[in-house]
């Protein structure tokens, strides 16, 4: 018995052609997604959400020691970070966001940071709304907070007035142009 032999169509050459042009986009895409991490931010600080009491004013039984933040996937571009972090619970008690942590101008050499918990930072070492140089830990007057802490990937050293506090939103309106990425964390106190 003679088996009819397969001929190839016009039609075949063109879905042949599709398939595989379908395919080189998707795998191109694959690879792309696969090589563009974005820089992300933890803390072992925050648990189930909520900031160890270590880290709150003393009038709340913390001791104002920063929190520890472990960031990946910082952007090869970036050569300094800042880190700004806020309260924007405290707009009913306060009257404004609350500012308890600016560090900028802090030196970034590869894809991670690790800065421990209560470790000094080189850097320029802002003021918070407190009016203290470096950290304010938290002491909200109305119960549980919603805490941010935001680090910012710049290409290169900013010129930043460190003697007054520094929201998020602030920070990205004046140097936005500048932030390469950014990544948050937050935490409840």
């Amino acid at each position: 018995m003679l088996r009819p032999r397969y001929r190839p169509t016009m039609l075949d050459g063109r879905i042949s052609r599709l398939a595989l042009a379908a395919c080189a986009g998707l795998c191109m895409g694959m690879a792309a997604a696969a090589t563009e991490a974005r820089m992300q931010v933890e803390s072992a600080s925050i648990a189930d959400g909520r900031i160890a009491r270590v880290h709150a004013c003393r009038g709340q039984g913390g001791r104002d020691q920063p929190l520890q933040l472990s960031v990946e996937d910082i952007p090869p571009a970036a050569h300094f970070l800042a880190i700004v972090a806020d309260d924007p619970d405290a707009l009913q008690p306060a009257g404004e966001v609350w500012v308890h942590w600016n560090v900028f101008n802090l030196r970034s050499s590869g894809p991670l940071l690790e800065i421990a918990a209560g470790q000094a930072l080189d850097g320029t070492i802002g003021t918070t709304t407190g009016g203290a140089r470096g950290y304010e830990g938290m002491c909200p007057p109305d119960g549980v907070h919603r805490y941010r802490f935001a680090i910012f990937a710049l290409r290169d050293r900013i010129a930043i007035d460190a003697s007054r506090p520094w929201t998020i939103e602030q920070f990205q309106e004046k140097f936005g142009a500048q932030v390469l990425e950014k990544a948050v964390v937050y935490g409840r106190f």
